[in-house]
């Protein structure tokens, strides 16, 4: 029985040309993508020269910020792997592309090219799983990547405990600090104490940081903003 082609293509939207072409420099070799600065543009291209297994989008752009994009995508591929890469990492924005956006990875610039192609490498093997295509093997030269990449994992960070992962799912909801300390009958200086525990385990110093690090991670899921 035939299986379902492997789909490694990317789309990669910024209205940044500096940014793309520096993306299309760190990505040739490495994997099949299509840019383009023009979020409209970027729906097209995404309906009539996908599938595209994941898309990474810049949130600040003319006419249509990076979470409306992803959500329009999700309405054409439940599958497709979404990225939000900025430079405007503020805690509202991170929030909003959690519930909105339903993104699976949130990283900010700049963030090292290794970083950026591991994370493309585990969007790549997540979309074609969820997909029913053949899976991507780690370090297997059929999965059309030219080596084997890190994956994003929490082996390199403690583990959190249950009390910070209730602060921490608070958190994408947009709570404030009085009240997670509400919800979960808990100080207000208890509930610092948990977020300051959180940016050292984490290796962040926002807020915002922490929810982008959070998602990439895995911690942070949908079925905590639903």
């Amino acid at each position: 029985m035939a299986h379902p082609a492997v789909i490694t293509r990317i789309l990669i939207v910024d209205d940044d040309e500096k940014f793309l072409a520096s993306m299309r420099r760190i990505m040739q070799g490495y994997f099949e993508i299509v840019t383009t600065k023009d979020p409209i543009q970027a729906l097209k291209l995404f309906e009539y020269q996908g599938p595209f297994a994941a898309v990474i989008s810049d949130y600040r752009m003319p006419l249509m910020n990076g979470i409306e994009l992803f959500a329009r995508l999700l309405a054409l591929d439940t599958n497709v792997q979404r990225i939000m890469l900025t430079g405007h990492a503020e805690l509202q924005m991170a929030i909003d592309a959690v519930n909105h956006g339903k993104i699976n990875a949130f990283l900010t610039k700049p963030t090292p090219a290794v970083s950026i192609r591991s994370v493309i490498v585990e969007a790549i093997r997540a979309y074609n799983r969820d997909a029913g295509n053949v899976l991507l093997s780690k370090g297997n030269p059929e999965s059309h990547t030219r080596t084997a990449l890190p994956e994003a994992t929490l082996e390199n960070y403690d583990p959190l405990t249950v009390k910070e992962k209730e602060v921490l799912a608070l958190l994408a909801r947009g709570c404030s600090n009085s009240e997670i300390s509400a919800k979960l009958n808990i100080t207000v200086g208890t509930v610092k104490s948990h977020v300051s525990n959180l940016f050292g385990k984490l290796d962040v110093n926002s807020r915002s940081k922490v929810i982008a690090k959070s998602i990439t991670l895995g911690l942070i899921k949908n079925e905590f903003t639903e």
